[in-house]
């Protein structure tokens, strides 16, 4: 399966992913808002939410600045 995470082609070997095991296999844990398809997903949705072949996945980290 194909996904664009943060606009880079990624390859995983499953047909179909939830957002939680994507997470999880790229190493995020807390702090993250992501989106899929330009939609964001809410939290407590990430382990029922499919991601599949040819989808878009931005995962975004809060920037502290002043």
């Amino acid at each position: 399966m194909r996904v664009s995470v943060n606009g880079e082609i990624r390859e995983f070997k499953a047909e179909t992913l939830t957002i939680d095991k994507i997470l999880e296999i790229l190493g995020y844990k807390t702090g993250i808002a992501v989106a899929l398809n330009e939609t964001f997903i809410v939290k407590t949705k990430y382990r029922d939410t499919i991601v599949k072949d040819g989808d878009r996945l931005d995962i975004l980290s809060p920037i502290q600045g002043g």
